[in-house]
């Protein structure tokens, strides 16, 4: 068989990356003729650029800075969704603080002014009975954001020190072990419906290539599965991608497995909810609909 090379490009390095470690371990993108690289990009903004330039036709990004990027004309479609189709964010903190309301004259760690995690901090805040603005101190992080360090951070590291913060996995599971936070609450409980994580392919890929993405997304499918199918095996070889403990790796994947989306099925209305937040943040324009945006495969 024939190979094809097809670069997936991705904006970090979590959890929903590893269908895409297994799959080209398993090999389940090759038995489709797709000679697999995943390249990082380091941001959406940035991943955009690269679908922007032409080098990305397929990748992941979270769905808010996919919205800015198309309102902006990012030439691309949703096709799918992620394996954290939800907010499997958590907000972790000190082991001594056990919920949000302990929060109250503490700093809490969020990636930036007027980010979605600011955003979040501040509905979920305001539901524990807080005031965002006087009850706690958001410290935007910047680089440092979801370094599990923040949260023990050494005097010679430079990392800003919080008291919350939010992470995801596998991180969530070795800063437990490291017994340096506990999670005191989850975002999807605050947002049970939003969609979060997409995956888009260019407009012209969509013309000129849509078999080869539709094998892509054959491949990604069959190893969402196969983890599924094969938690044991799977946690073994995540923990030697992300270069944790096994026990930690297992943890982590075994917490949120229940809530991955195994097939990339898009969540319509949580894609809704998303834009709304998006327009009220004043990320997007206030006419922005998602009619054209979509295209499942």
């Amino acid at each position: 068989m024939s190979m094809e090379r097809v670069v997936w490009g991705v904006p970090s390095f979590w959890i929903e990356r590893f269908p895409l470690y297994y799959g080209r371990r398993r090999g389940f993108f090759e038995r489709r003729g797709i000679d697999l690289e995943i390249c990082y990009y380091w941001g959406g903004p940035e991943l955009a650029a690269a679908v922007y330039r032409g080098e990305v036709w397929i990748g992941e990004m979270g769905l808010p800075p996919f919205l800015r990027a198309y309102a902006d004309g990012l030439t691309a479609r949703a096709i799918g969704s992620s394996t954290i189709q939800q907010l499997d964010h958590y907000l972790v903190a000190r082991p001594e603080i056990s919920k949000l309301t302990d929060l109250r004259g503490r700093r809490v760690g969020i990636l930036s002014v007027g980010s979605c995690d600011d955003y979040f901090a501040r509905s979920m805040l305001k539901a524990s009975g807080l005031d965002p603005d006087t009850d706690v101190a958001l410290i935007p992080l910047g680089p440092a954001y979801g370094d599990v360090h923040c949260f023990s951070p050494s005097p010679e590291s430079g990392i800003p020190g919080v008291d919350a913060g939010f992470l995801v996995e596998p991180f969530v599971a070795r800063a437990e072990r490291l017994g340096w936070v506990r999670i005191i609450a989850a975002v999807r409980d605050y947002f049970p419906s939003y969609q979060w994580g997409i995956i888009l392919a260019r407009r012209d890929a969509l013309e000129h290539k849509i078999e080869l993405i539709r094998k892509a997304m054959d491949g990604f499918r069959a190893s969402c599965r196969g983890i599924v199918e094969n938690p044991e095996e799977a946690a073994s070889f995540g923990a030697q991608v992300f270069r944790i403990p096994k026990e930690d790796f297992r943890r982590a994947l075994l917490r949120d497995l229940e809530h991955w989306e195994l097939d990339a099925r898009l969540d319509i209305e949580g894609m809704e909810n998303c834009l709304q937040v998006q327009r009220e943040m004043g990320c997007v324009p206030a006419d922005l609909r998602l009619e054209g945006m979509i295209r499942q495969l």
